[in-house]
């Protein structure tokens, strides 16, 4: 059995977008796994605990940690970083599927990297809105210590900024769309892989912040001729939360 770790939140609803890559991918695999929920404030203590690596380095220079994060019963692996685990999942259960296909590494590492450098309008407008409305008092009250710049920010945003923010999100939806061809189903054609779940992973926070029935989550679902609602129809299958 495989625990993933998870920011707690609201009646489960489960939205940080670094944690959906790693859900996307054991689910994707078909693997056993099982989730513990995570207050911000008791992740690195939790981490430390367990013996898991830190993800970064503040700038003070101390260790950073977050999730994701995996302990594999199995091999008494504990490995966090959606990445690092896409690459330990396809290393200790090659089969059926692999998430980062042979000879792709470098491709996908540097697709993730793009859409990571572009996301920040639409990470900007969804992260503080999930402060108030999914997450739970320790989280929302940590996120508006640790991340006060940002959270006052959204909060006194006008509502002409927040339509020009909008618009830079569809452009870094937009941004993939130019490297794929029309008639690609997938980043990388044919063939699910991690890239897709990199973009899959930034839709569904949205969805989780806003609800299916939002007016965000609509327009969303509409840029770039229906793309993006089709992408996550045919993903719908690996959106389990167990």
């Amino acid at each position: 059995m495989i625990t993933l770790y998870d920011f707690d939140s609201k009646a489960g609803r489960p939205w940080n977008v670094s944690v959906w890559k790693a859900r996307y991918s054991l689910n994707f695999k078909n693997l056993p796994y099982k989730t513990v929920w995570i207050e911000f404030p008791d992740v690195e203590p939790t981490m430390k605990k367990l013996g898991a690596l830190p993800t970064g380095t503040r700038k003070n220079g101390t260790p950073f940690y977050t999730l994701p994060a995996i302990h594999d019963d199995s091999t008494g692996a504990i490995i966090a970083d959606s990445a690092v685990i896409a690459e330990y999942l396809d290393k200790t259960y090659p089969t059926p599927t692999q998430l980062i296909p042979s000879g792709t590494h470098a491709l996908q590492t540097a697709f993730r990297e793009l859409v990571d450098s572009k996301a920040t309008p639409l990470v900007s407008l969804v992260v503080p809105d999930a402060v108030t409305k999914t997450m739970n008092p320790p989280s929302a009250e940590y996120m508006a210590r640790v991340f006060a710049t940002a959270v006052s920010n959204a909060a006194s945003m006008s509502e002409e900024t927040r339509v020009a923010e909008w618009e830079k999100a569809e452009e870094v939806l937009g941004s993939v769309k130019t490297l794929m061809k029309p008639e690609d189903r997938w980043v990388m054609g044919d063939a699910i892989s991690f890239a897709d779940f990199v973009v899959a992973a930034m839709l569904i926070m949205a969805k989780t912040v806003y609800g299916k029935e939002s007016e965000e989550w609509t327009r969303m679902m509409n840029w770039h001729d229906g793309r993006w609602d089709r992408m996550m129809t045919d993903l719908e299958k690996y959106t389990a939360v167990h």
